[in-house]
């Protein structure tokens, strides 16, 4: 299991149903952080490589996702204002 924060200004309840329907890997949320901060718990077997990367690839893949503006990072993860 890991933890992998979403952040969004915009489409938070889209995001959270998009990612709980997933069942490979599993996500399961687990709080705001902040306003706009999701929490996940995600349960996968090693097979979609670094989950903050799979998590918004699933996003941008969406018709209105890939103009979001967000941050996905794996819990712990410091942001080092690199690449989005």
């Amino acid at each position: 299991m890991a933890l992998v924060n979403v952040s969004s200004a915009l489409k938070k309840d889209e995001i959270k149903e998009l990612l709980l329907k997933q069942e490979s890997p599993k996500y399961e949320f687990v709080k705001m952080k902040t306003p706009i901060e999701m929490q996940f718990d995600v349960t996968d077997d090693g097979s979609h490589g670094d989950l903050a990367n799979y998590t918004k690839s699933l996003i941008k893949k969406e018709p209105w996702g890939s103009v979001l503006m967000l941050r996905v990072l794996n819990e712990g993860q410091a942001f080092t204002g690199g690449k989005i």
